[in-house]
């Protein structure tokens, strides 16, 4: 089914947008919507994705520009929930599989670094350069080799002249830079030295699989005798020696984006934007590296065979020691300390909470031996919950407390430490909840997710969970929809699949001047009128907060990531003309038209509910065929 399917057959015409002097009345009309519906609006978008001011568009997005929360407040979103922000790999696009705990320098918006702020140490025809030769500026995808290459030239240009610059005293700017970065050096280098020096490594090999680096680089931090400590300071001594400036300018990149963070952060509290920060559940190749005693020599984190995987999903994470996470006194061991200094820093810059990738990992993780080809119950199984198992018995957990001890004596305290509590933290739960994981979500009241792309109803979403059409490893909910009605009567299962999701979809979403039988028919047979209501029951579930990933909030029709794939991956961006394509879309019945929505979602409370915010829904109906003419 093409998307010409999914629109209306009104012909296409451009949809004008809001006045400047409609824009403040709009963003009040549609935060009382919310507030009303006791909603929270908020947008799943990775930095990548970001759409940029089109002179500044060096081929990669970053949300710290501001240009995206500056649009997406108007439309009453509170948080954006961004990737893991680490070091990005230069040999793997996806943020999941970062290179360092270090942040990602591709956030960097190098236009800033052009003006007096930064005492103008990348020059301006650098950046334009970058500008005009991107590729792929047809469909603007991320090249991700593109930008690793000049992102890496503009950021050595940059300290090469802060650092020339520094030492003529060119200007108060710069002296004031040069006072910062003596001052982070200082406070942060014995954490960032190793980090760049694995950066240096890993260029020098050209791959950032130490496993298969020479034995002395292999295990530069990994002492067992007198000589290794003999080989080892050498070869670090010779590293720092002949890559000194590398490896400042690594601190110096380190400093800039910490300074853009922070500033994006403020920015962003005055617009009333928070940033959701993302936890990955594996550990950097950098961290395994470091610390290689800490972790199980040949076995790795992933999933069992399940309804996604008849074989299981072998990620390849690096599982810590469990014995290495507590000591017998239950305090910290080594395992436990490196795991509370990664969540401290994730909550430190995360003024919206972070969300916890696959929060089972933590609590009842699924381990396989990475020798086997094949998941057996004799390689592979649930670390934590085989009392009886010849290889993972010793680490067998009995009581609550053990499972969540992870959570509450180093995540919770994480966040608290920033002034946040476990209500700020998402756990995507989505896979195999096994008891211990279903009691210890339901003891501390954490917060799941809900994605109706797998039929989850959400009329059945408690108060506590955040619910949406779909995340990054979801289609856009255009194509979710398309391949649903092409195979609606395909057998008889997926016949009686459709069907159900309609007659749910129809009962949770009516109003009350609908007729429900026509409604029903309307809804199996218009599939623009499918994803209309998909977008209502967010808004008509319990779940108080509504995620919307960037594709299905803009109506595009394309996929971000498939799980388990890396062709075409992790490279889908936003056009950069945003607010344009927006409206331009909602004249064809794509993306969501929140006014339209909202209203909705109130009238389906019922006449009494209506009628007590007759003022709103006025106001909603109007702004609503606004964003349709």
């Amino acid at each position: 089914m093409e998307i010409s399917s999914i629109t209306t057959n009104q012909s296409p015409q451009f949809g004008r947008k809001l006045l400047p002097a409609e824009t403040k009345t709009y963003k009040k009309t549609v935060q009382k919507g919310l507030k009303v519906l006791n909603k929270e609006l908020e947008v799943i978008a990775h930095n990548s994705t970001s759409p940029s001011v089109k002179k500044h568009n060096t081929g990669i997005g970053t949300l710290l520009s501001g240009y995206l929360a500056s649009f997406l407040t108007i439309h009453g979103v509170s948080k954006i929930q961004q990737e893991p922000d680490y070091l990005r790999s230069k040999f793997n696009p996806s943020p999941y599989s970062p290179l360092t705990t270090g942040k990602n320098v591709y956030m960097i918006p190098l236009e800033n670094l052009t003006t007096e702020e930064y005492g103008k140490i990348l020059p301006q025809e650098t950046l334009n350069e970058i500008v005009e030769n991107r590729p792929n500026k047809e469909d603007n995808t991320v090249d991700y080799k593109y930008v690793a290459e000049n992102y890496d030239k503009a950021l050595k240009i940059a300290y090469k002249n802060f650092s020339e610059k520094s030492k003529k005293n060119e200007s108060e700017e710069i002296n004031k830079l040069a006072k910062d970065f003596e001052s982070f050096k200082q406070k942060n280098y014995e954490e960032l030295e190793p980090q760049a020096i694995f950066e240096l490594l890993s260029k020098e090999n050209n791959t950032d699989d130490w496993k298969t680096w020479n034995d002395t680089d292999k295990n530069l931090y990994n002492i067992k005798s007198e000589q290794d400590k003999k080989r080892s300071n050498a070869r670090l001594e010779n590293l720092k020696q002949n890559n000194s400036n590398d490896i400042d300018s690594y601190i110096f990149n380190q400093l800039i984006i910490e300074k853009e963070i922070n500033k994006a952060n403020k920015n962003f509290k005055k617009i009333g934007i928070d940033i959701i920060g993302d936890a990955p559940v594996a550990f950097t190749p950098f961290e395994v590296w470091q610390n290689q005693d800490l972790f199980m020599e040949g076995f790795a984190l992933g999933c069992p065979p399940d309804y996604f995987s008849e074989s299981g999903q072998r990620w390849d994470f690096a599982v810590l020691k469990p014995e290495t996470i507590f000591n017998p006194d239950g305090s910290l061991g080594e395992g436990g300390k490196l795991m509370q200094k990664r969540y401290e820093k994730m909550f430190e810059t995360a003024s919206g909470g972070i969300r916890i990738d696959h929060i089972i990992g933590l609590i009842d993780p699924h381990i396989y031996s990475m020798k086997e080809p094949v998941m057996t119950p004799e390689n592979s199984g649930r670390i934590y919950s085989l009392p009886e198992h010849k290889i993972f018995g010793k680490y067998a957990k009995t009581t609550d407390d053990e499972y969540s001890a992870i959570l509450t004596k180093i995540v919770f305290p994480a966040a608290e430490k920033y002034g946040l509590t476990k209500d700020d933290i998402i756990c995507e739960d989505l896979g195999e909840v096994t008891p211990p994981v279903q009691k210890t979500m339901e003891k501390y009241n954490l917060t799941g997710i809900g994605v109706t792309q797998f039929d989850y109803r959400g009329k059945d979403a408690p108060t506590n969970k955040v619910i949406m059409l779909g995340s990054h490893d979801n289609c856009s909910f255009i194509e979710y929809t398309e391949d649903l009605y092409k195979n609606a009567n395909n057998d008889k299962k997926t016949k009686k699949r459709f069907n159900n999701k309609m007659e749910n979809l129809a009962e949770d979403t009516v109003t009350p001047q609908q007729n429900l039988t026509k409604y029903k028919r309307t809804l199996k047979n218009n599939p623009t009128e499918f994803i209309k209501a998909s977008f209502v029951e967010l808004f008509t579930s319990p779940a108080k907060r509504v995620q919307i990933f960037f594709a299905d909030f803009f109506g595009m029709n394309k996929t971000y990531n498939i799980p388990g794939k890396k062709e075409n991956c992790w490279i889908l961006r936003m056009p950069d003309e945003i607010e344009d394509y927006y409206h331009k879309n909602l004249t064809e019945e794509k993306g969501i038209n929140l006014p339209e929505t909202l209203a909705r979602a109130i009238r389906n409370k019922g006449e009494k509910f209506s009628n007590k915010h007759q003022t709103l829904l006025q106001k909603l109906d109007k702004f609503a065929q606004i964003l349709k003419d």
